[in-house]
Protein backbone atom coordinates (compact mmCIF):
# COMPACT_ATOMS: atom_id res chain seq x y z
CA UNK A 1 0.00 0.00 0.00
CA UNK A 2 3.22 2.07 0.66
CA UNK A 3 4.19 1.84 -2.40
CA UNK A 4 1.21 2.90 -4.61
CA UNK A 5 0.82 5.51 -2.46
CA UNK A 6 4.16 6.40 -2.91
CA UNK A 7 3.72 5.93 -7.45
CA UNK A 8 0.24 8.13 -7.31
CA UNK A 9 1.82 11.03 -5.25
CA UNK A 10 4.60 11.50 -7.91
CA UNK A 11 2.74 11.68 -11.09
CA UNK A 12 3.16 15.23 -11.81
CA UNK A 13 6.83 14.50 -11.36
CA UNK A 14 6.49 11.66 -14.43
CA UNK A 15 4.72 14.16 -16.36
CA UNK A 16 7.65 17.26 -15.83
CA UNK A 17 10.62 14.46 -16.85
CA UNK A 18 8.56 13.45 -19.95
CA UNK A 19 8.01 17.10 -21.51
CA UNK A 20 11.88 17.98 -20.28
CA UNK A 21 12.79 14.99 -22.45
CA UNK A 22 11.26 15.65 -25.02
CA UNK A 23 12.75 18.89 -26.01
CA UNK A 24 16.13 17.73 -25.20
CA UNK A 25 15.11 14.73 -27.65
CA UNK A 26 14.26 17.80 -30.40
CA UNK A 27 17.65 19.36 -29.56
CA UNK A 28 19.50 16.03 -30.31
CA UNK A 29 17.21 15.55 -33.73
CA UNK A 30 18.41 18.95 -35.56
CA UNK A 31 22.29 18.59 -35.62
CA UNK A 32 21.85 14.62 -37.24
CA UNK A 33 18.93 16.47 -39.44
CA UNK A 34 21.78 18.75 -40.73
CA UNK A 35 24.28 15.72 -41.02
CA UNK A 36 21.67 13.90 -42.91
CA UNK A 37 20.95 16.84 -45.30
CA UNK A 38 24.99 17.35 -46.20
CA UNK A 39 25.69 13.74 -46.64
CA UNK A 40 22.10 13.48 -49.07
CA UNK A 41 23.62 16.37 -50.59
CA UNK A 42 27.34 14.98 -51.61
CA UNK A 43 25.37 12.01 -52.75
CA UNK A 44 23.44 13.49 -55.03
CA UNK A 45 25.80 15.50 -55.67
CA UNK A 46 28.20 12.68 -56.61
CA UNK A 47 25.24 10.95 -57.96
CA UNK A 48 23.33 13.78 -60.30
CA UNK A 49 23.13 17.04 -62.38
CA UNK A 50 20.76 18.63 -59.90
CA UNK A 51 21.96 21.61 -57.60
CA UNK A 52 22.75 21.18 -54.73
CA UNK A 53 20.52 24.16 -53.33
CA UNK A 54 17.64 22.54 -55.04
CA UNK A 55 18.34 19.25 -52.99
CA UNK A 56 18.80 21.18 -50.20
CA UNK A 57 15.70 22.60 -50.39
CA UNK A 58 13.50 19.63 -51.25
CA UNK A 59 15.47 17.83 -48.34
CA UNK A 60 14.25 20.75 -46.19
CA UNK A 61 10.56 20.96 -47.28
CA UNK A 62 11.07 16.69 -47.03
CA UNK A 63 12.28 17.27 -43.54
CA UNK A 64 9.83 20.11 -42.66
CA UNK A 65 7.28 17.83 -43.72
CA UNK A 66 8.13 15.10 -41.57
CA UNK A 67 9.10 17.49 -38.47
CA UNK A 68 5.74 18.65 -38.96
CA UNK A 69 4.05 14.82 -38.90
CA UNK A 70 5.83 13.96 -36.16
CA UNK A 71 5.33 16.98 -34.14
CA UNK A 72 1.24 16.42 -34.98
CA UNK A 73 1.75 12.66 -33.99
CA UNK A 74 3.74 13.87 -31.06
CA UNK A 75 0.60 16.61 -29.95
CA UNK A 76 -1.17 13.87 -30.82
CA UNK A 77 0.19 10.88 -28.60
CA UNK A 78 0.54 13.68 -25.62
CA UNK A 79 -3.49 14.39 -25.97
CA UNK A 80 -4.15 10.75 -25.89
CA UNK A 81 -1.51 10.40 -22.96
CA UNK A 82 -3.41 13.12 -21.43
CA UNK A 83 -6.83 12.18 -22.20
CA UNK A 84 -6.35 8.44 -21.06
CA UNK A 85 -3.83 9.83 -17.85
CA UNK A 86 -6.94 10.39 -15.90
CA UNK A 87 -9.04 7.29 -16.38
CA UNK A 88 -5.82 5.17 -15.54
CA UNK A 89 -5.12 7.70 -12.25
CA UNK A 90 -8.53 7.25 -10.90
CA UNK A 91 -8.75 3.64 -11.83
CA UNK A 92 -5.31 3.27 -9.83
CA UNK A 93 -6.72 5.56 -7.36
CA UNK A 94 -9.52 2.81 -6.78
CA UNK A 95 -7.77 -0.07 -6.72
CA UNK A 96 -5.60 1.99 -4.42
CA UNK A 97 -8.74 2.26 -2.13
CA UNK A 98 -9.79 -1.66 -3.09
CA UNK A 99 -6.50 -2.71 -1.99
CA UNK A 100 -6.17 -0.95 0.85
CA UNK A 101 -9.76 -1.93 1.50
CA UNK A 102 -8.89 -5.52 0.90
CA UNK A 103 -5.52 -5.64 3.28
CA UNK A 104 -7.74 -3.98 6.37
CA UNK A 105 -10.36 -6.76 5.28
CA UNK A 106 -7.71 -9.05 5.43
CA UNK A 107 -5.92 -7.32 8.65
CA UNK A 108 -9.56 -7.21 10.48
CA UNK A 109 -9.45 -11.24 9.23
CA UNK A 110 -6.81 -12.53 10.79
CA UNK A 111 -7.30 -10.53 13.84
CA UNK A 112 -10.64 -12.43 14.10
CA UNK A 113 -8.63 -15.64 13.27
CA UNK A 114 -6.26 -15.14 16.07
CA UNK A 115 -8.86 -14.28 18.59
CA UNK A 116 -10.88 -16.66 17.45
CA UNK A 117 -7.85 -19.62 17.82
CA UNK A 118 -7.46 -17.93 21.27
CA UNK A 119 -11.09 -18.01 22.47
CA UNK A 120 -10.68 -22.07 20.67
CA UNK A 121 -8.46 -22.81 22.30
CA UNK A 122 -9.23 -20.95 25.73
CA UNK A 123 -12.80 -22.85 24.88
CA UNK A 124 -10.57 -26.40 24.99
CA UNK A 125 -8.71 -25.61 28.45
CA UNK A 126 -12.32 -25.05 30.14
CA UNK A 127 -13.37 -27.92 28.24
CA UNK A 128 -10.82 -30.07 29.73
CA UNK A 129 -11.24 -28.66 32.91
CA UNK A 130 -14.96 -29.44 32.93
CA UNK A 131 -14.20 -32.91 31.59
CA UNK A 132 -11.66 -33.75 34.56
CA UNK A 133 -14.02 -31.99 37.34
CA UNK A 134 -16.73 -34.44 35.91
CA UNK A 135 -14.83 -37.39 35.76
CA UNK A 136 -13.23 -36.36 39.51
CA UNK A 137 -17.09 -36.01 40.66
CA UNK A 138 -18.23 -39.13 38.96
CA UNK A 139 -15.44 -41.08 40.51
CA UNK A 140 -16.00 -39.41 44.15
CA UNK A 141 -19.51 -40.02 43.55
CA UNK A 142 -19.53 -43.46 42.86
CA UNK A 143 -16.55 -44.76 45.35
CA UNK A 144 -19.52 -42.62 47.97
CA UNK A 145 -21.87 -44.47 46.15
CA UNK A 146 -20.26 -47.82 46.63
CA UNK A 147 -18.99 -46.96 50.79
CA UNK A 148 -22.78 -46.71 51.20
CA UNK A 149 -23.94 -49.56 49.80
CA UNK A 150 -20.72 -51.60 51.80
CA UNK A 151 -22.36 -49.31 54.87
CA UNK A 152 -26.10 -49.94 54.77
CA UNK A 153 -27.40 -51.02 58.23
CA UNK A 154 -28.92 -54.37 57.89
CA UNK A 155 -32.51 -53.55 56.77
CA UNK A 156 -31.64 -50.22 54.95
CA UNK A 157 -30.94 -52.18 51.20
CA UNK A 158 -35.37 -52.45 51.81
CA UNK A 159 -35.25 -48.65 51.31
CA UNK A 160 -31.81 -47.74 48.78
CA UNK A 161 -30.92 -50.83 47.72
CA UNK A 162 -32.90 -50.23 44.03
CA UNK A 163 -31.79 -46.22 43.60
CA UNK A 164 -27.92 -47.89 44.82
CA UNK A 165 -28.05 -50.48 41.76
CA UNK A 166 -29.80 -48.38 38.96
CA UNK A 167 -26.89 -45.69 39.86
CA UNK A 168 -24.13 -47.85 39.81
CA UNK A 169 -25.32 -49.25 35.88
CA UNK A 170 -25.47 -45.64 35.22
CA UNK A 171 -21.90 -45.04 36.21
CA UNK A 172 -20.98 -48.12 34.20
CA UNK A 173 -22.24 -46.48 30.92
CA UNK A 174 -19.82 -45.17 28.54
CA UNK A 175 -21.82 -41.85 28.42
CA UNK A 176 -19.80 -38.99 30.51
CA UNK A 177 -23.80 -37.27 30.73
CA UNK A 178 -24.92 -39.88 32.19
CA UNK A 179 -22.19 -40.17 34.97
CA UNK A 180 -22.97 -36.70 35.38
CA UNK A 181 -27.11 -37.22 36.23
CA UNK A 182 -25.66 -40.37 38.68
CA UNK A 183 -23.53 -37.89 40.27
CA UNK A 184 -26.34 -35.43 40.87
CA UNK A 185 -28.34 -38.35 42.21
CA UNK A 186 -25.99 -39.65 44.31
CA UNK A 187 -25.80 -36.70 46.10
CA UNK A 188 -29.47 -36.15 46.51
CA UNK A 189 -29.53 -39.91 48.02
CA UNK A 190 -26.74 -39.39 50.42
CA UNK A 191 -28.16 -35.99 51.36
CA UNK A 192 -31.40 -38.14 51.92
CA UNK A 193 -30.09 -40.60 53.73
CA UNK A 194 -28.47 -38.39 56.29
CA UNK A 195 -31.33 -36.38 56.96
CA UNK A 196 -32.99 -39.41 57.55
CA UNK A 197 -30.16 -40.52 60.03
CA UNK A 198 -30.18 -37.22 61.99
CA UNK A 199 -33.98 -37.87 62.97
CA UNK A 200 -34.41 -41.43 62.84
CA UNK A 201 -36.72 -43.14 60.58
CA UNK A 202 -38.42 -46.92 60.32
CA UNK A 203 -39.03 -49.30 57.58
CA UNK A 204 -41.27 -52.22 57.07
CA UNK A 205 -39.69 -55.43 56.84
CA UNK A 206 -38.11 -58.99 57.34
CA UNK A 207 -35.63 -60.27 60.01
CA UNK A 208 -34.63 -63.50 61.07
CA UNK A 209 -34.13 -64.41 64.94
CA UNK A 210 -30.91 -65.56 66.14
CA UNK A 211 -32.77 -67.45 69.61
CA UNK A 212 -34.80 -69.62 67.42
CA UNK A 213 -34.18 -68.85 63.39
CA UNK A 214 -37.54 -67.85 62.84
CA UNK A 215 -38.52 -65.24 60.43
CA UNK A 216 -40.26 -61.93 61.65
CA UNK A 217 -42.35 -59.27 60.29
CA UNK A 218 -42.07 -55.92 62.23
CA UNK A 219 -40.00 -52.96 61.64
CA UNK A 220 -36.75 -51.62 61.01
CA UNK A 221 -35.53 -48.58 62.97
CA UNK A 222 -33.03 -46.65 62.76
CA UNK A 223 -30.81 -43.48 64.50
CA UNK A 224 -27.41 -43.03 63.91
CA UNK A 225 -24.98 -45.57 63.68
CA UNK A 226 -27.73 -48.44 65.21
CA UNK A 227 -30.35 -50.59 63.73
CA UNK A 228 -33.05 -52.32 65.80
CA UNK A 229 -36.21 -54.74 64.97
CA UNK A 230 -39.75 -55.31 66.99
CA UNK A 231 -42.34 -56.85 65.28
CA UNK A 232 -45.59 -55.80 65.25
CA UNK A 233 -46.49 -57.40 69.07
CA UNK A 234 -43.09 -56.65 70.46
CA UNK A 235 -42.37 -60.20 71.17
CA UNK A 236 -39.00 -59.55 69.99
CA UNK A 237 -36.78 -56.26 70.09
CA UNK A 238 -33.34 -56.46 69.42
CA UNK A 239 -30.44 -55.25 67.61
CA UNK A 240 -29.73 -56.33 63.95
CA UNK A 241 -26.62 -56.89 61.56
CA UNK A 242 -26.01 -58.47 59.04
CA UNK A 243 -24.90 -62.02 58.81
CA UNK A 244 -23.26 -63.54 55.87
CA UNK A 245 -25.17 -66.03 53.64
CA UNK A 246 -28.31 -64.78 54.86
CA UNK A 247 -30.79 -63.05 53.01
CA UNK A 248 -32.51 -61.89 55.74
CA UNK A 249 -30.49 -59.36 58.63
CA UNK A 250 -29.92 -61.13 61.56
CA UNK A 251 -32.04 -60.04 64.77
CA UNK A 252 -30.36 -60.43 68.81
CA UNK A 253 -32.69 -60.04 70.78
CA UNK A 254 -31.89 -58.29 73.85
CA UNK A 255 -33.21 -59.40 77.28
CA UNK A 256 -32.73 -56.33 79.07
CA UNK A 257 -34.61 -53.81 77.02
CA UNK A 258 -37.88 -52.64 78.81
CA UNK A 259 -40.33 -53.59 76.31
CA UNK A 260 -42.39 -50.10 76.84
CA UNK A 261 -39.23 -48.24 76.29
CA UNK A 262 -38.86 -50.27 72.91
CA UNK A 263 -42.52 -49.60 71.84
CA UNK A 264 -42.47 -46.02 72.63
CA UNK A 265 -39.04 -45.96 70.41
CA UNK A 266 -40.31 -47.12 67.78
CA UNK A 267 -43.78 -45.46 68.10
CA UNK A 268 -41.46 -42.46 67.72
CA UNK A 269 -41.41 -41.71 71.38
CA UNK A 270 -39.04 -40.57 73.61
CA UNK A 271 -37.44 -43.92 74.85
CA UNK A 272 -34.41 -45.42 75.93
CA UNK A 273 -32.48 -48.07 73.77
CA UNK A 274 -29.13 -49.59 74.31
CA UNK A 275 -26.27 -48.90 72.09
CA UNK A 276 -23.07 -50.47 71.55
CA UNK A 277 -20.35 -48.48 72.40
CA UNK A 278 -17.63 -51.05 70.50
CA UNK A 279 -19.33 -49.66 66.89
CA UNK A 280 -20.73 -52.92 66.49
CA UNK A 281 -18.16 -54.89 67.64
CA UNK A 282 -19.45 -56.63 70.58
CA UNK A 283 -21.91 -58.95 68.95
CA UNK A 284 -19.20 -60.39 66.27
CA UNK A 285 -16.51 -60.82 69.37
CA UNK A 286 -19.20 -62.67 71.19
CA UNK A 287 -19.85 -64.52 68.15
CA UNK A 288 -16.47 -65.49 67.50
CA UNK A 289 -15.53 -66.92 71.23
CA UNK A 290 -15.91 -70.68 70.12
CA UNK A 291 -16.39 -73.21 73.02
CA UNK A 292 -13.46 -75.01 74.75
CA UNK A 293 -14.25 -77.96 72.98
CA UNK A 294 -14.39 -75.94 69.69
CA UNK A 295 -11.29 -74.74 70.60
CA UNK A 296 -9.18 -77.93 70.85
CA UNK A 297 -10.87 -79.58 68.00
CA UNK A 298 -8.77 -76.28 65.85
CA UNK A 299 -6.02 -78.07 67.23
CA UNK A 300 -5.88 -80.88 64.58
CA UNK A 301 -4.12 -84.12 65.09
CA UNK A 302 -1.29 -82.66 66.72
CA UNK A 303 -3.46 -81.35 69.51
CA UNK A 304 -5.19 -83.73 70.21
CA UNK A 305 -1.60 -85.65 71.10
CA UNK A 306 -0.63 -82.49 73.15
CA UNK A 307 -4.11 -83.17 75.16
CA UNK A 308 -3.17 -86.56 75.33
CA UNK A 309 0.33 -85.69 76.84
CA UNK A 310 -1.57 -83.44 79.22
CA UNK A 311 -4.34 -85.68 80.52
CA UNK A 312 -1.45 -88.51 81.10
CA UNK A 313 0.87 -85.79 82.89
CA UNK A 314 -2.33 -84.63 85.14
CA UNK A 315 -2.71 -88.44 86.07
CA UNK A 316 0.47 -89.51 86.84
CA UNK A 317 1.01 -85.91 89.05
CA UNK A 318 -2.21 -87.41 90.76
CA UNK A 319 -0.33 -90.78 91.33
CA UNK A 320 3.21 -89.17 92.50
CA UNK A 321 0.76 -86.67 94.59
CA UNK A 322 -0.26 -89.59 96.47
CA UNK A 323 2.81 -91.48 96.85
CA UNK A 324 3.91 -88.02 98.45
CA UNK A 325 1.56 -88.07 101.19
CA UNK A 326 2.26 -92.03 101.37
CA UNK A 327 5.87 -90.76 102.17
CA UNK A 328 5.16 -89.47 105.55
CA UNK A 329 8.77 -88.39 107.24
CA UNK A 330 8.29 -87.15 110.85
CA UNK A 331 9.82 -83.55 111.62
CA UNK A 332 14.17 -83.80 112.72
CA UNK A 333 13.01 -82.90 116.50
CA UNK A 334 10.09 -85.56 116.97
CA UNK A 335 12.72 -88.13 115.45
CA UNK A 336 15.49 -86.59 117.66
CA UNK A 337 13.44 -87.54 120.64
CA UNK A 338 12.92 -90.88 119.51
CA UNK A 339 16.66 -91.55 118.87
CA UNK A 340 17.30 -89.83 122.16
CA UNK A 341 14.75 -92.70 124.09
CA UNK A 342 16.87 -95.73 122.00
CA UNK A 343 20.14 -94.42 123.10
CA UNK A 344 19.08 -94.61 126.84
CA UNK A 345 15.88 -96.79 127.16
CA UNK A 346 14.94 -99.91 127.06
CA UNK A 347 13.37 -101.37 123.81
CA UNK A 348 9.97 -101.90 125.15
CA UNK A 349 9.75 -98.00 125.93
CA UNK A 350 11.50 -97.24 122.57
CA UNK A 351 8.95 -99.34 120.59
CA UNK A 352 6.27 -96.95 122.52
CA UNK A 353 8.01 -93.84 121.23
CA UNK A 354 8.52 -95.40 117.52
CA UNK A 355 4.58 -96.21 117.55
CA UNK A 356 3.87 -92.64 117.64
CA UNK A 357 6.33 -92.03 114.62
CA UNK A 358 4.44 -91.53 110.85
CA UNK A 359 4.40 -94.14 108.98
CA UNK A 360 7.29 -94.11 106.77
CA UNK A 361 9.89 -93.60 109.53
CA UNK A 362 7.86 -95.75 111.63
CA UNK A 363 8.23 -98.76 109.08
CA UNK A 364 12.05 -97.51 108.92
CA UNK A 365 12.73 -97.45 112.85
CA UNK A 366 10.49 -101.10 113.35
CA UNK A 367 13.57 -102.44 110.48
CA UNK A 368 15.63 -101.55 112.35
CA UNK A 369 15.15 -102.18 116.00
CA UNK A 370 14.45 -105.56 114.17
CA UNK A 371 18.27 -105.65 112.96
CA UNK A 372 19.40 -103.74 115.58
CA UNK A 373 21.22 -106.91 117.49
CA UNK A 374 22.98 -107.83 114.26
CA UNK A 375 26.13 -106.34 113.46
CA UNK A 376 26.49 -102.62 112.10
CA UNK A 377 27.03 -103.29 108.35
CA UNK A 378 24.04 -105.56 108.29
CA UNK A 379 21.87 -103.07 110.01
CA UNK A 380 23.23 -100.15 108.06
CA UNK A 381 22.69 -102.71 104.74
CA UNK A 382 19.14 -103.37 105.83
CA UNK A 383 18.35 -99.40 106.31
CA UNK A 384 19.58 -98.78 103.61
CA UNK A 385 17.87 -101.25 101.83
CA UNK A 386 14.83 -100.25 102.99
CA UNK A 387 15.76 -96.20 102.24
CA UNK A 388 16.37 -97.56 98.17
CA UNK A 389 12.99 -99.32 97.98
CA UNK A 390 11.36 -95.87 99.06
CA UNK A 391 13.55 -94.28 96.52
CA UNK A 392 12.73 -96.08 93.91
CA UNK A 393 9.07 -96.47 94.70
CA UNK A 394 8.65 -92.47 95.16
CA UNK A 395 11.05 -91.51 92.32
CA UNK A 396 8.97 -93.87 89.84
CA UNK A 397 7.01 -91.89 86.79
CA UNK A 398 9.21 -88.70 87.68
CA UNK A 399 11.21 -88.98 84.90
CA UNK A 400 8.49 -88.95 82.43
CA UNK A 401 6.88 -86.01 83.99
CA UNK A 402 10.34 -84.43 83.12
CA UNK A 403 10.03 -86.01 79.66
CA UNK A 404 6.56 -84.66 78.76
CA UNK A 405 7.34 -81.33 80.21
CA UNK A 406 10.08 -80.80 77.11
CA UNK A 407 8.04 -82.53 74.83
CA UNK A 408 4.98 -80.77 74.49
CA UNK A 409 6.49 -77.28 73.34
CA UNK A 410 8.10 -79.44 71.03
CA UNK A 411 4.46 -81.14 69.69
CA UNK A 412 3.27 -77.47 70.10
CA UNK A 413 6.13 -76.64 67.52
CA UNK A 414 5.55 -79.32 65.33
CA UNK A 415 1.52 -78.51 64.76
CA UNK A 416 2.96 -74.74 64.59
CA UNK A 417 4.84 -76.10 61.14
CA UNK A 418 1.79 -78.34 60.16
CA UNK A 419 -0.43 -75.57 60.66
CA UNK A 420 1.53 -73.24 58.27
CA UNK A 421 2.20 -75.83 55.54
CA UNK A 422 -1.39 -76.36 55.12
CA UNK A 423 -1.87 -72.70 55.43
CA UNK A 424 0.48 -72.44 52.48
CA UNK A 425 -1.58 -75.56 50.55
CA UNK A 426 -4.66 -72.95 50.74
CA UNK A 427 -3.01 -70.07 49.55
CA UNK A 428 -1.75 -72.02 46.43
CA UNK A 429 -5.71 -72.68 45.79
CA UNK A 430 -7.58 -70.07 46.76
CA UNK A 431 -4.92 -67.21 46.96
CA UNK A 432 -4.50 -64.51 49.73
CA UNK A 433 -7.86 -62.74 49.31
CA UNK A 434 -9.90 -65.38 51.35
CA UNK A 435 -9.01 -64.68 54.57
CA UNK A 436 -11.48 -67.62 56.10
CA UNK A 437 -10.04 -70.35 53.97
CA UNK A 438 -6.67 -69.45 55.52
CA UNK A 439 -8.25 -69.59 59.03
CA UNK A 440 -8.03 -73.46 59.76
CA UNK A 441 -4.35 -73.42 59.40
CA UNK A 442 -3.86 -70.82 61.27
CA UNK A 443 -5.60 -71.81 64.13
CA UNK A 444 -4.33 -74.94 63.89
CA UNK A 445 -0.65 -73.21 63.93
CA UNK A 446 -1.22 -71.53 66.78
CA UNK A 447 -3.67 -73.50 68.59
CA UNK A 448 -1.11 -76.32 68.97
CA UNK A 449 1.61 -74.08 70.26
CA UNK A 450 -1.21 -72.83 73.04
CA UNK A 451 -1.87 -76.73 74.05
CA UNK A 452 2.03 -77.45 74.03
CA UNK A 453 2.86 -74.61 76.46
CA UNK A 454 -0.27 -75.17 78.61
CA UNK A 455 0.50 -78.89 79.08
CA UNK A 456 4.72 -78.17 79.45
CA UNK A 457 4.48 -75.17 82.24
CA UNK A 458 1.97 -76.85 84.51
CA UNK A 459 4.03 -80.18 84.38
CA UNK A 460 7.24 -78.52 84.42
CA UNK A 461 6.32 -76.83 87.91
CA UNK A 462 4.74 -80.35 88.90
CA UNK A 463 7.91 -82.44 88.75
CA UNK A 464 9.81 -79.87 90.36
CA UNK A 465 7.82 -79.80 93.11
CA UNK A 466 7.27 -83.37 93.26
CA UNK A 467 11.25 -83.74 92.71
CA UNK A 468 12.35 -81.46 95.49
CA UNK A 469 9.42 -82.76 98.03
CA UNK A 470 10.54 -86.61 96.96
CA UNK A 471 14.52 -86.15 97.53
CA UNK A 472 13.76 -83.83 100.46
CA UNK A 473 12.05 -87.00 102.43
CA UNK A 474 14.21 -89.25 101.14
CA UNK A 475 17.57 -87.28 102.24
CA UNK A 476 15.80 -87.00 105.64
CA UNK A 477 15.01 -90.77 105.82
CA UNK A 478 18.89 -91.12 105.20
CA UNK A 479 19.38 -88.65 107.56
CA UNK A 480 17.54 -90.50 110.29
CA UNK A 481 18.77 -93.93 109.17
CA UNK A 482 22.09 -93.02 110.24
CA UNK A 483 21.19 -91.70 113.36
CA UNK A 484 19.68 -94.74 114.20
CA UNK A 485 22.58 -96.46 113.69
CA UNK A 486 24.49 -94.22 115.71
CA UNK A 487 22.11 -94.74 118.42
CA UNK A 488 22.16 -98.01 118.08
CA UNK A 489 25.72 -98.35 118.72
CA UNK A 490 25.55 -96.13 121.37
CA UNK A 491 22.89 -98.38 122.83
CA UNK A 492 25.41 -101.18 122.67
CA UNK A 493 28.61 -99.19 124.12
CA UNK A 494 26.18 -98.38 127.38
CA UNK A 495 24.78 -102.06 127.94
CA UNK A 496 28.77 -103.02 128.05
CA UNK A 497 29.63 -100.12 130.15
CA UNK A 498 26.24 -100.67 132.43
CA UNK A 499 25.65 -104.66 132.32
CA UNK A 500 22.36 -106.76 130.87
CA UNK A 501 19.59 -104.60 129.28
CA UNK A 502 16.35 -105.92 129.41
CA UNK A 503 14.67 -107.02 126.91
Amino acid sequence: MRRLRSSSKFQPGWRTRLGHRSRSDAMKVFPAFFLGIMGLASLVSAAGDESLDDLMARAILEYGQRLESATSELVAVRKRIADERTPLVEAVHELEDRIMRQEAGISTLETNAVRAETERLGFETEWELVVRNLDYISRVARENLEALESALLPGESLLYGDRIASYLQAFERPSKLAHAVAALDTSDLLLDRLQRQLGGYTVEGFALSMDDNRVWEGRFAFVGPEGFFADTDFQIAGTVRPREGDLLPAVYPLADWDRAQAELYFSGEYGEIPVDASDGKALPLQESRDSIFVHLRKGGIVGYVIIGLGVFAFITGLIKIADLRRLSIDDPKSVRSVLDQLATRSIDETEKAVSSLRATTQEMFVAGMRHMEKPKAVLEEHLFAFILRQRIDHERRLPLLAVIAAAAPLLGLLGTVVGMVKTFTLITVFGTGNAGKLSSGISEALITTELGLIVAIPTLVLHGYLSHRTQKNLSLLEQYAVEFVTASDEQKMGRKDGGTVSS
